[in-house]
């Protein structure tokens, strides 16, 4: 909020609204019996069902390999519902176990980056920071350190590098004992790496990547469900990401060809994201009927794909490739193509359900 919004609320009128009291009463963690009204029921309020729990990791699992093909826009309402069934409230028992919160935060992280993969920055924060909260309750370290990566991920797309740096530096903090902590830490650093790139801190940027690259070398798997997957993949995407921001398109391009071709297919938004990142690498080379071969793969393979951050991907490749539309004769007929596939994906920005 601005602080001219701020203001007007400190020197207007009493906010009477109840849902909006409740919202911020659960927010800012007031125990019901300070309030002067009765907080509403919410999903959860109930114990959760011990089977319920139990069959919490391989729903993760589940969702997680259904988002990677159909992306976060085909999928946000689902984690909705399932969230009604985990969900406990912000004012809670403390005999709530860690388990309900562990499941609670990773689905709150994941409808948070689902809500992102649909385009609303707003309802995916919201998202990530009740997910951080609960983390924070659960007592897990490595959960909270993985929380923080998502909002610095968050913080970097939405062009916040002062963010982004901060969320990865408290994310480090919080594994910074934790001996099973490899392989968020190399995520973390990356992620740093990723901030520190934005903000135009060349040698600060390598130096998080060696850092990263050092971590990843000694990571274990993770040791929960809980914990989101970082393979080397995903940390050559990271790095190439670093790289393409700070000029350096030969490097970025010995990364992402390697990556392009080693890619197992399933995982269709992060090829897609990984052929929009080589073909954008080969334009900045003048390499511009290979990227328009690339483009034109990425179109075919994300057809049906939910996912406004890919849409994006394709319209800052369009503005790329308008200056060479003269040079290049395969340039207007993408263009074209571009220009039709966003206009057949409106649906993937279109308002997300409310929670």
């Amino acid at each position: 909020m601005t602080q001219a919004q701020l203001s007007r609320i400190e020197n207007g009128p009493a906010v009477v609204h109840l849902d909006r009291l409740a919202h911020w009463a659960r927010v800012l963690r007031i125990p019901a019996h300070t309030l002067w009204f009765r907080l509403p029921a919410t999903p959860g309020d109930a114990s959760v069902p011990a089977d319920v729990v139990e069959v919490g990791p391989q729903l993760i699992r589940a969702l997680r390999s259904a988002d990677r093909q159909v992306g976060g826009k085909n999928l946000y309402s689902t984690v909705l519902a399932h969230l009604a069934t985990f969900s406990v409230p912000a004012v809670r028992p403390p005999a709530a176990s860690p388990q309900v919160l562990m499941a609670t935060t990773a689905l709150h992280e994941m409808a948070g980056w689902m809500a992102h993969d649909s385009g609303d920055s707003t309802t995916s924060r919201r998202h990530f920071l009740d997910a951080l909260a609960l983390a924070v309750d659960s007592r897990d370290a490595l959960l909270v350190a993985q929380v923080h990566g998502s909002l610095s991920h968050l913080a970097c797309h939405s062009g916040n590098a002062e963010a982004a740096i901060s969320h990865a530096r408290d994310g480090l903090g919080a594994v910074a004992q934790e001996d099973a902590g490899a392989l968020i830490r190399a995520r973390l650093l990356a992620l740093q790496a990723r901030g520190l790139a934005a903000a135009g801190l060349t040698s600060d940027c390598h130096a998080s990547l060696h850092r990263a690259e050092a971590a990843f070398a000694e990571a274990a798997p993770p040791p929960t469900e809980w914990l989101s997957p970082f393979d080397r993949n995903s940390f050559e995407i990271e790095s190439a990401r670093c790289l393409l921001r700070l000029g350096d398109v030969t490097a970025a391009l010995g990364i992402l060809n390697a990556s392009v071709a080693d890619r197992p297919a399933r995982r269709v938004r992060s090829q897609a994201l990984a052929r929009m990142l080589l073909a954008t690498a080969l334009v900045g080379q003048a390499r511009i009927e290979e990227a328009c071969d690339l483009t034109n793969q990425t179109v075919e393979l994300t057809h049906g794909l939910g996912s406004a951050v890919v849409l994006d991907q394709l319209r800052h490749l369009a503005l790329l490739l308008r200056s060479h539309a003269v040079g290049c004769p395969d340039v207007p007929q993408l263009l074209d193509r571009l220009r039709d596939t966003v206009r057949e994906r409106r649906w993937v920005v279109l308002p997300l359900p409310t929670a």
